[in-house]
């Protein structure tokens, strides 16, 4: 390669060096735009230029030369017209000299940018520690903007959005007895999206929003639901009865009432076992699935009278169910 070539080429180099810095340079508050979803922690710097366009509609509302534009969408549970809920705006590690300025404004959705078409949702805020803040009433499934902007330079700050317009919801916590099913509905999401629960192989949907859930025993089911690219997640507890009735005593005298010690539901665990101990520890009574009630006998002579403790294993072959123990008294 000549001399002349070389320079050639460094010239060029040169030129796509000057039309990088000079993009970089142009880059705009919009170019930088922030997607973010409620219940998730997200750190932002205030490292755009104030350029929005008709960003001087904003003078004397939200004076700021560096800016941060981020997007949230609210999730929806019913049809209504109104706004309804406000959001939590929760400011967190926040690292500025100044105050930063924070605000909410609902955009036109065609055109999120211009800030001549922003309508406030919020007052302005300034922050210079941590702290938490409510927007106006938002409406459901809508798009919003927060500026979150500072003065003299870059600035940095961990941002949360919280409450029911960020969220969804799994209705209603309930106490069922053992076998029963309970109906929980989950509005807030796009049901289109689908929904996720944990345990899932003790849920089903059985409509767009509404999921039959069958736990064995005392559960906490988390749903998760999906609104425009956010994935949300409530819990809903489930409260189960015991499924089975043990009596706390009984009396083996032969009079015709109350001899035997019967245990309601166990019936229905085939494979269960039970066994009764002594206040020593000994074993009195052992029985698998139960078929005839305990009579108050060990190896066919009458125990004393007193408190006995048992241990019953429904080792029921669907649920992982914890044994039940407790006390029963014998009384002659």
């Amino acid at each position: 390669m000549s001399i002349r070539d070389v320079q050639r080429r460094s010239w060029w180099l040169l030129g796509l060096g000057v039309w990088a810095v000079s993009a970089q340079a142009q880059s705009t508050a919009c170019d930088n735009v922030m997607d973010i979803c409620g219940q998730a922690d997200t750190t932002l710097t205030t490292a755009s230029p104030m350029d929005l366009p008709g960003a001087d509609a904003l003078n004397g509302v939200f004076d700021a030369n560096r800016v941060q534009v981020v997007k949230f969408h609210t999730t929806f549970f019913q049809q209504f017209a109104e706004p309804t809920e406000p959001v939590q705006v929760v400011f967190s590690n926040v690292n500025c000299p100044n105050p930063l300025k924070a605000q909410v404004f609902q955009p036109n959705p065609f055109d999120l940018c211009n800030a001549a078409e922003y309508a406030a949702l919020s007052d302005t805020w300034e922050i210079s520690s941590d702290t938490a803040l409510f927007s106006f009433p938002l409406y459901q499934n809508s798009d919003y903007v927060l500026l979150v902007g500072s003065s003299g330079g870059s600035c940095a700050t961990d941002v949360r959005l919280e409450g029911l317009a960020v969220s969804i919801d799994a209705c209603c916590a309930s106490t069922l007895d053992y076998g029963e099913t309970a109906s929980v509905e989950v509005l807030g999401s796009d049901p289109d999206l689908g929904f996720e629960w944990n345990p899932a192989e003790l849920a089903t949907m059985v409509d767009n929003q509404l999921a039959e859930l069958n736990p064995f025993e005392t559960t906490t089911f988390e749903v998760t639901g999906y609104v425009e690219g956010c994935a949300y997640t409530d819990a809903v507890l489930i409260a189960v009865g015991s499924p089975i009735d043990v009596p706390n005593a009984f009396s083996p005298n032969n009079d015709a009432f109350n001899d035997t010690w019967d245990i309601y539901g166990l019936s229905q665990f085939p494979t269960s076992t039970i066994e009764v101990f002594d206040r020593w520890g000994q074993s009195v009574y052992r029985s698998v699935s139960y078929p005839n009630p305990w009579a108050g006998k060990n190896r066919g002579v009458d125990v004393p009278a007193g408190t006995y403790y048992y241990v019953i294993h429904l080792n029921e072959p669907n649920a992982n169910l914890a044994p039940i123990t407790g006390h029963v008294a014998v009384i002659r």
